[in-house]
């Protein structure tokens, strides 16, 4: 089999890193409602300061399916059951009340200092509860019927100090709701005016990146893809799908009739490919593989493939590797990626005269 044909990492296992799995969200984050309401003493005597009043109501906080759960004070032994609220957690400042978290949850690195209670989809119940947490946070991805056992009000092994384990839970699902949650974890973990800056930092970062292509009238067509071997693609409903448009450029798979619109990373055919021509083509690494491929390897591997080696991308050379973690993350190095690819888009466009789109 040729390293074309075989993938560093399989499919399902890239997007439960992301949290992109195609569970229906209604379905995943529905359990949270049996946790919404509810207030939790603190656990010790440590000083964390007050959530600053908000919208929500001091102290009050809705999560994305609109639960809302009363916090007396900032918790302050968290369980993080997703990457990017562990990223989150310490951009905001608040890693100290951190206490739990996946085996996914491996950035920034000190994270790994934290114990692990498991997978995503298979935590371990038992150890969860053993870190006596406050408050678990929740993303896309976790099995509803854990996410119910920790929010139900039977039997005392599962509670805490008598009361079931408060849990909010997000799925963001642009760059735009990223930096918001950013202001969402910093108000919840008594860190207001970290959460404020870090997304203004973010939203800067963004904005700059969008003042670059503002006013170009041609859209580079770019193509993602996030495995080659079944051959995955981000859709219409993808953060890269955003990140494109937010560089001035489409998504390039948008043009093609056969793709599902509504997947966020659908499966798409090499005809398909053919038929979106895109002019640049990004593919997704996994980051820290110990010989990772090189994009002029790749570049040569499609340039012997009858499928490939007629795509504007190919022939001009523009096929190049981007860290996943930077794109299929929903949280702050989202950022990173998006700069990361609008630098690609700027030197690829270069060497094409683009129409402007009717």
């Amino acid at each position: 089999m040729s390293k074309l044909n075989r993938p560093k990492r399989s499919v399902a296992q890239m997007l439960v890193r992301g949290l992109v799995l195609t569970a229906v969200v209604g379905i995943v984050l529905g359990a949270f409602r049996g946790g919404a309401g509810q207030s939790l003493p603190s656990k010790n005597n440590r000083t964390v300061p007050n959530p600053m009043p908000t919208a929500e109501g001091p102290g009050s906080f809705t999560d994305d399916l609109g639960n809302t759960l009363i916090l007396q004070q900032p918790p302050l032994r968290i369980v993080s059951l997703s990457p990017n609220l562990t990223e989150i957690l310490f951009l905001v400042g608040a890693e100290d009340q951190l206490v739990g978290r996946t085996d996914f949850c491996d950035y920034p690195p000190a994270a790994l200092g934290r114990p692990s209670i498991g997978g995503i989809i298979n935590p371990s119940l038992e150890k969860l509860i053993s870190l006596e947490p406050d408050l678990v946070l929740a993303a896309r991805g976790v099995d509803a019927a854990f996410i119910k056992r920790l929010t139900m009000r039977r039997g005392g092994w599962c509670k805490v100090d008598e009361v079931a384990i408060p849990v909010l839970g997000y799925d963001p699902q642009t760059l735009e709701d990223v930096i918001a949650l950013v202001r969402r974890i910093g108000r919840i973990t008594g860190h207001d005016q970290q959460g404020r800056e870090a997304a203004e930092a973010l939203a800067e970062r963004k904005a700059s990146v969008a003042a670059q292509h503002r006013g170009a009238d041609n859209k580079l067509r770019v193509l993602f893809v996030l495995s080659r071997d079944p051959l995955f693609v981000a859709g219409a409903t993808s953060f890269v799908d955003d990140m494109l448009g937010t560089c001035g450029a489409r998504n390039a798979i948008r043009d093609v009739s056969t793709i599902d619109k509504t997947r966020p990373w659908p499966q798409a055919s090499r005809e398909a490919v053919v038929a979106a021509d895109p002019q640049l083509v990004i593919i997704a690494q996994r980051h820290g593989v110990e010989q990772p491929e090189r994009s002029r390897d790749i570049l040569v591997q499609l340039q012997a493939l009858p499928a490939w080696r007629e795509v504007a991308a190919v022939k001009a050379g523009q096929v190049h590797l981007i860290n996943d973690d930077l794109v299929t993350i929903p949280g702050p190095r989202l950022i990173e990626g998006l700069e990361e690819i609008s630098q690609l888009i700027g030197e690829a466009a270069g060497q094409y005269t683009i129409q402007p789109e009717q």
